[in-house]
Order: structure tokens, then sequence, then C-alpha cells
């Protein structure tokens, strides 16, 4: 296979790509640099010829002559000849493919491959083992006995029943010396019998299969799949007609339509008389290549933009710009509407952080025209694949990693099509498979068909039949359609691989298929033209119905009409009143939970005083500074807690649009459980759940929650302790005020016992901040209590628990939390400063409570305006305290907490009352005011200021996204196809 990022390192260290096996009538791969970017990606659309070929009575004869014009190695040298035969036995399959499309060709080429006859290049004893064919045409006999049976009684089946009789006994009555020529006509006859008695299946009763044409995507994670710039330039959506017979007829939808371009994902109206797909201009530069949501009929007719014309804003989630806006993965909503995926979030993957161009997306909506498009969903990482069920719920596979492992966590969820009600359906805690993608309804079943693929592969891997009446979770709920398939990377690299499944019923499903070798990870991609559309049964039947040896067919879709499901009626605020995605003036819901103590893990009744709300904070842009001890954590803001009383219930308003994660709190407020995952609220919503969930991935009914009563008293969250400031949890503003006013005079001024040091001193200077996302720059007081063994538990990113267990980690899972409960060398801390640091801990103890590289911890000391401050100090408290380290004075990212504020100000008036002579009583004192003044003179302003969710130094860039405002602003205005 083409090892296109092999490719790219081997590029970047010697020079321009070379040798590489091409397609006929292409050009080698060039690399294309990203704006901001040191990785080079290449561009797979652009190959040219392999010499040598000349065509020949057959394929085998063909392809034989190929591989002896074409290998320069002499035979004698077999190890490297059969090298120089791996690395183009591929192309040569293509040339040969091209020039014989006939069908028996086409099935002979298949089977000789998926049997290794051609794996070297002069395999001794002859290329095809006497009797194969012959042996081959047996296992199609077989096939075709049980094919009869998956057909309904009735004169076609009595007379295919005849046809197989004699056809059995030919093969029965034929001899393995019998010629080559005349087994694989023998073997032809009998699959071209198979072949007509499966496509008899009365749910085949349509003429047309809609399909996509293009090159598979040029990186293989599973967000990279999606981006308009890693899709190559494909023919289009295409109309199979007449797609039973042996002379496929292909009816172009697009042609002369759109200019040269990508068009992926489409879907049929339930009337099948429409197409909605995602479509990319590939005339711009290609990273202004951007995927949007566009219309057709299917006779071609009636082409419509939906999203990215002139009218839509494209504005992104609470005004940033650090993605491209693009729309994939339409769905026809049974109220008229469209569901999409979208990056219009404005996220970055968290665990890339700058390694390349790679945005999150989201599920959304909008109305047939494009307008009133809003987020369904407020996750933090990729989501793909919406489909509407038969009970009139969106489905779709949703990425959550929130404190724990990173690959395997791509399960399936429900909602309902304005967003509420959010569920989990299936694999949310399933380690193998990786990623559960492309699901759909079985018709009159209550399965699900889907493909099961890697973590770091496209959208292909194994077919697989849930039934999550079995359990939510588990190998158990699983029915594996393609056997020869493994589970890409969570059970190694797979023979061959499937993708897109189109189930008719439980056994027989429309596909895209590869034969060749489907690695698990990144470190190869699928060739140009891997797949093909085929028809899979559970009988083993794998039947081409179309491959065009030049470009992949993906996504097949019988064109006919299908069933509406219910249309559901919303439960949230109008939407004309509702702010767009993540906004600022958002509105709220409410949560009700019945009782949690339900499933508790085995927690006493009464433990739980307390449930803690928590914000997640995405990630919006493409590389961000190390933010915790914890790689690629997520950011955490508290919302507040509220009581839960003996009965275990609590009704709570709560924010819309954003993600939220629940912690259950006890009597000290410190999380016994913390929900590992999230929830959301739409505007105006209320949701009623049962409780803590347990992992006992029972198939049992769930017990559901009613809704509260009328009497229920909502209340809202308290908010957290500490100072107030945007984003979330800040070590440096929230706790390092505690370690000032109780620890720093035993462990940072003049004794540091223990060898700890717990004062707030940061490295400011550029050569340390502008290298933070490689590395965490802490403060000294943070990396001493991180570096005690056992004294802080966090969830470190790749060595976390799959799931949540009472006092696992956090605040219960370390030494600290009970220290200072139990008091420290006399020292006890009062109440509000001891839960500032529990909910540190509980939030998994981060240092920064924002991703962006213009931090207020960051801000420098004014030199002028120290001394100023020092020579204050001197006069009102002397010469001692004045000559301080300055970070034992002054908290540069919370000013007003400044212990030399704090400190002689009375507890009266919100101050620690530790200075007696020369100290304030209110704030408003003169000497307070002053002082005041001087601390924030004593601080630089910074430099550089956030732009639009970016970090705003354009050349200097060091978040890799200030290219896409620019972008935004000199690309052309989308065109209107109206």
């Amino acid at each position: 296979m083409i090892r296109h990022q092999a490719a790219v390192l081997l590029a970047v260290l010697v020079g321009p790509l070379a040798l590489i096996p091409v397609l006929p009538g292409e050009e080698p791969p060039r690399l294309l640099y990203l704006p901001g970017y040191p990785v080079p990606f290449p561009d797979a659309d652009s190959q040219t010829p392999l010499p040598g070929y000349e065509r020949k009575a057959t394929w085998h004869e063909s392809l034989e002559g190929l591989i002896e014009a074409t290998l320069t190695t002499k035979p004698e040298d077999a190890a490297a000849r059969g090298a120089e035969y791996e690395r183009l036995r591929d192309v040569m399959w293509d040339w040969v493919a091209r020039d014989f499309r006939d069908r028996r060709s086409q099935v002979e080429m298949e089977t000789e491959r998926r049997d290794g006859l051609w794996d070297t290049p002069a395999p001794e004893g002859g290329r095809v083992p006497p009797g194969f064919y012959l042996a081959r045409a047996q296992e199609r006999v077989e096939l075709a006995r049980k094919t009869l049976a998956m057909l309904p009684r009735s004169d076609t089946r009595a007379r295919f029943e005849t046809e197989l009789d004699a056809a059995a006994l030919r093969v029965q009555g034929a001899s393995p010396a019998v010629k080559e020529a005349e087994q694989r006509s023998l073997f032809g006859d009998v699959a071209d019998l198979r072949r007509r008695m499966i496509f008899s299946h009365p749910a085949l009763d349509f003429d047309r299969i809609l399909i996509s044409k293009r090159p598979p995507p040029v990186l293989s994670a599973p967000g990279d799949n999606y981006y308009g710039m890693h899709n190559g330039t494909g023919d289009g959506l295409v109309v199979l007609a007449n797609w039973k017979d042996d002379s496929v007829e292909t009816v172009p939808l697009l042609e002369g339509k759109l200019p040269a371009g990508c068009a992926m994902h489409a879907d049929l109206s339930f009337d099948g008389r429409r197409v909605v797909f995602a479509y990319a201009d590939h005339t711009p530069p290609r990273d202004q290549w951007q995927f949007f949501l566009y219309e057709i009929a299917i006779d071609g007719t009636g082409l419509r933009r939906i999203t990215g014309r002139p009218e839509d804003t494209l504005e992104g989630c609470a005004g940033r710009e650090t993605v491209l806006c693009e729309d994939y993965d339409p769905c026809y909503l049974p109220d008229g509407g469209i569901a999409f995926i979208s990056t219009r979030n404005q996220g970055g993957v968290r665990c890339h952080n700058g390694d390349r161009y790679c945005p999150t997306y989201l599920l959304y909506r909008c109305d047939a025209d494009g307008t009133k498009i809003r987020a369904l969903s407020f996750g933090e990482a990729n989501e793909w694949d919406p489909v509407v069920m038969p009970d009139g719920l969106v489905l779709w596979t949703r990425w959550d990693y929130i404190n724990r492992p990173v690959i395997p966590t791509m399960g399936i969820w429900t909602t309902r099509p304005d967003g509420t009600s959010p569920a989990h359906y299936f694999g949310n805690y399933t380690p193998n498979p990786c990623r559960i993608c492309q699901t759909r309804p079985i018709p009159g079943s209550h399965r699900v068909v889907a493909t099961t693929a890697g973590h770091h592969t496209i959208h292909a891997g194994s077919l697989i039949l849930i039934d999550r009446s079995i359990a939510e979770d588990g190998l158990d709920a699983i029915t594996r359609l393609t056997p020869e398939a493994a589970f890409p990377e969570s059970e190694g690299d797979a023979r061959v691989s499937f993708g897109s499944p189109f189930p008719f019923s439980e056994d027989l499903f429309l596909a895209e298929y590869s034969p060749e070798p489907f690695p698990g990870s990144m470190s190869s991609l699928p060739r140009r033209n891997a797949y093909g559309i085929y028809l899979i049964d559970t009988l083993g039947g794998r039947e081409l119905i179309y491959r065009d040896p030049t470009i992949s067919c993906f996504e097949p879709l019988p064109v006919r009409a299908r069933p509406v499901p219910p249309r559901l009626p919303s439960l949230i605020a109008d939407s004309s009143e509702r702010p767009p995605g993540r906004d600022p003036d958002r509105r709220t819901g409410v949560f009700h939970v019945h009782d949690l103590h339900s499933h508790a893990h085995g927690i006493p009744r009464g433990t739980i005083r307390a449930l803690r709300v928590n914000e997640l904070i995405p990630q919006p842009t493409q590389r961000v500074p190390y933010s915790s001890e914890v790689r690629f954590e997520i950011l955490k803001r508290i919302v507040g807690t509220v009581p839960v009383d003996a009965s275990g219930t609590v009704v709570f308003e709560g924010p819309a649009g954003v993600p939220l994660q629940f912690q259950a709190l006890d009597q000290d407020g410190m999380a016994v459980m913390t929900m590992r995952t999230f929830t959301h609220l739409q505007p105006g919503e209320t949701v009623s759940c049962v409780g803590c969930h347990d992992r006992s991935h029972s198939g049992e009914p769930k017990p559901v929650a009613p809704p509260p009563p009328p009497s229920a008293s909502v209340v809202a969250p308290t908010p957290p302790v500490g100072a107030r400031y945007p984003g979330g949890f800040s070590f440096a503003k929230t706790v390092q005020p505690v370690l000032d006013r109780y620890c720093i005079e035993c462990h940072g001024l003049d004794d540091k016992a223990g060898g700890i040091n717990l004062l707030g001193t940061i490295d400011t200077s550029d050569s340390a901040t502008r290298h933070t996302h490689e590395y965490l720059l802490a403060s000294t007081a943070y990396r001493a209590l991180l570096d005690v063994p056992g004294l802080v538990a966090v969830a470190q990113y790749g060595d976390e628990t799959w799931y949540s267990r009472p006092k696992d980690y956090f605040a219960h899972g370390g030494r600290l939390a009970r220290m200072l409960l139990d008091g420290h060398q006399g020292i006890r801390l009062d109440a509000e400063s001891r839960q500032r640091v529990f909910d540190w801990l509980d939030l998994n103890a981060p240092f920064y409570g924002d991703y962006s590289w213009n931090k207020d911890e960051w801000r420098r000391v004014d030199s002028d305006g120290e001394l100023r401050l020092r020579r204050e100090i001197r006069s009102t408290f002397g010469a001692g305290l004045a000559e301080q380290p300055f970070a034992a004075l002054v908290n540069a990212a919370n000013p007003e907490e400044s212990r030399i504020l704090m400190a002689p100000l009375a507890v009266s008036a919100g101050g620690w009352g530790l200075v007696a002579d020369g100290g304030w009583s209110r704030r408003d004192d003169p000497g307070y005011v002053a002082l005041r003044e001087r601390v924030l003179g004593a601080i630089e302003p910074l430099p550089h200021h956030d732009i639009a969710g970016t970090c705003g130094r354009d050349e200097k860039c060091l978040c890799l996204s200030c290219w896409v405002r620019h972008a935004r602003r000199t690309a052309p205005p989308p065109r209107s196809n109206d």
C-alpha cells in the first residue's frame, strides 16, 4: 500500500518524493504545507503511469507479462526482487483491472488476491495450484445452497434449485486434473448462479444505487477523515442504474454542475427524490477547501447550496475564528430540517496539540433552506454519522474522553431532533472495538448495523450488528457480520475492510469493500481505488456490484422511498429566541436527579450531601500551552453546588449550551464519585435522570426517572468559593492565596520545611512561555505539591481507569485533603480556604484555567512599579516585609488577593487579619487604596491579547490558528447555486 505518512517523513529528511507506486496517467504525490504548520501533507490526487504494460488475452497473462516487464531485479536475487514486487504489486493490479472490467475477470482477480496467489513474483510450482478453482466452485455451490434458504418460496426459487442441482452435479463430476481454463469457467458459472439467486431477494426490488466516487482521505485519524483539505478530487455523486446487470450504467449527478471538488456523505430524502450531500470546491487554494451542504434531485436537476451561502455568516461559537467552518454528514429529519456535523463549534482536538490542523466538529441542525443553524450537541471532541431511528430519535457517534482513555471511547448516542434528551445508546465503555460509526437502523429489527473502525483509521473496518437489549456495552451485544475483518487497532491490522453498511434486513447489506490489507493505525492508507460497492450477507457472500479501477466508490444508498419516522415535538424554548451554540447570553435548563444513591457503587445512603456541577471548557485552537500536570487535560469551571436531600433527590437550574459534568460530594465537600463523561441542556429543557449510573453492562431495562413534581423547588447552584474570574479553575488565582495565607511562612520564605517551597514564583520570560506546548510551565508551589508522591492523586492521561469508582482519584485519592482536614503542624484552614483546595483536587489538579497564550499568570513584574511598591510597604510595614520575594507579596494572576493586600486587611472586611500594626479595617481605607494602586502598578500589562479566540500574534503565531482569521478575510465569497 502507498505509505503516505512514511513518504512525508522521508521527504522532510531527504527531499522530494520518488519511487512511490502510482495509478495510470497521474503524477507523483506533491507536498502541501498549511499556513503556520511545519507538517507537510501529501497530495494524493496526482500520480504517474507505470511503464511496461501490454494487454494480452486474459487478465492473468497480462499481469504475468507486466511483472516480468516491470521488475528490474534479476530472478536470482530473490529477496531484492520480492521487495521490488511488493512495492509495485498494487499498481500492477490497477493496470490490469483497468483493461479487464468484465465481472468474471474482476471476481477471479479478487479471489486470487484474497487467497494470496500473487503474493510473490514467481511462486514455485506455478501460480494457481491444481484444483484451485474446482475447490472454489464447490464453495460457491455450498454458499448457493444456503442462499436458497434466504429466498421466499416461489417459482423463481424452484427454478434456482433445479439449476443449482445441475451445477452441483457438474462440479462433483469434474476432475482436479481438468484444465485450469475449464475450472475457471465452471467456477464462473456457479458464481453467476449464486449471484442471480441473491439478487432476486425481494428486499432488493430497486433499480438504482447512489454512490460517491472519491479517493480515500490522505490522513487516517478519526478527525482528519473529514476536512476538505484532506480529501482529494473525485467524480462526485453517481447513480448506478441496472446495478444487477453485468454492465452497470453509471449516471453522474454533478458533472458540469459544480467545479472540480469532492462530494461525500449523501443522504436520500424519505421519498427517494432528493439528495443532500457535502461538497468541497477544489478551485481555491487547498487550505480553503471547505465542505458545505448541497441538495440535488435524484434526476440531476435543481442543484442548490444549503450552507456556506453569502447570507450564511459562518459565525463560530462564542465569536471564535480558530477553525475553517465546514459542514458534513447531512441527514434529513422528519420535521423537514437537516441534521449534520459541523466545525462551527470552533474547537481543536486536545490530544493532537498542534501536530497538525485538526479541528473538532459536533452535531448541528438547520432548516431545509440552511437557516436557523444551531448546535444539537455541545461536546468537546469529534462527532460523526447522524441518522434518524424508526422512533424519530437521532443516533450519532460521539468521542468522549473526559479523564479516561482517549482511544477506545467512541460510542453511540441518541438525541431528539431538537437536541434535547441526549442519552447513551451503546459502546461508551467498550474498549473493543475502538470506534463504532456509520450506524444505521435495520428495517423491522431492534438491532442496528455499524462499522467498527480504528482510532487511527479512516471510517472503515469490520461490520457488526448491535443488540442493546443484551447490553449497552461489551462484545456480548455484538455480532460480527464480516469476521474476516478484524476490529482495526484494538485487534491489530485487518486483512480486508468494509464500510458504510446499508441494511435491508439483519442478513443483507450494501457496503463498500476493499480486499486490500487494512492497517490498524496511521502507518499507511488505503489506495486511491481501494474500495468498490458490494452486496454483503451473513452467509459469507460478497457480491461485487461495481468497482472503478481508477477511484474508490463509497456510501451506497438504494434509490427508493422509505418510511418517514414520527416527527417528535420540540421540548425547548422557541428557536427564534434561542442563541446559537454556546453563546454568552445562553439561557438555562433544569436537571432533576431522582436519587443520587441509585446504583451508587456501594456508597452508603446519606454519604452524598451535595452535587457539584462543572462546566467543561473545550480547547479553542490547534495548539495550546500545557495547563496541568495531566497531559492534554480538559479545563473545568465550577458552576456551583446544590444540596441533596435525604432521599437523594436534587432539582436545579443549569447553564444550557455547554458540556456539564457532575460530582457527588460528601459532608466535607469532596467528590466521592465523579462523572467522567458529560451531558448538556438545551435552553428551556428539563432533564430527569435516575441517579449515578452503574457499569454492569446489563441489558435489563433501565429504570426511568419520573419528572419532578410540580411542587419541586428548583434551586440555583451555589457559586464556588474563591475569586471570580473568566474561564476555568486556576491554581494561581484560587489556591495560591490559601498557600500565601497559611503555608509560605514555613514553606517558602526563610524556612522551606521538608524541602517544599510553596511560593507562587513562575518564570514568565519569552523563552519559557513560548514553548509551553511542549511542557508545563507552572509555579514553584504547584510543582512542589505535585512532586510529593501520593500527596495529590490525578487521573493522568494514558493511565486513567476505564470507569469511575468511589474515591478513586482527586481529593479522596491523595493525602493532601486528609492532611488539611486533620490539621498540619497545628495549622487548620478555615472552611472556605480548605474548600478551595478540595475544589482544585477534585478538578484533577489543574494549574491554568484557560487555553490562552496570553495568560494572567504570565504577567511580568514592572521594575519601576516594584520599586515604588516596596517603598510603600517599607514605609507602612517595615523593611522585613518589604524585602520578601515578589511572589510572596503580589499575586500577578489575581492581584486583588495578593498577600500584601490581604494579610493587613481585617477578617471582617474579607481579609486575613494577619498584620495588626498598620492594618486596615475596611477596603476603602486610604492606605489600602494606595497600596492596591501600587500592587497593580507593579505588574506589566500583557503584550498581546486574544483575538477571536486566537493568540493574536499573526506572523509569530503560537496557537497555529491565526491563519484562519486571515483565510476567512481573503477567501472569495461563497458562490450560490440558486
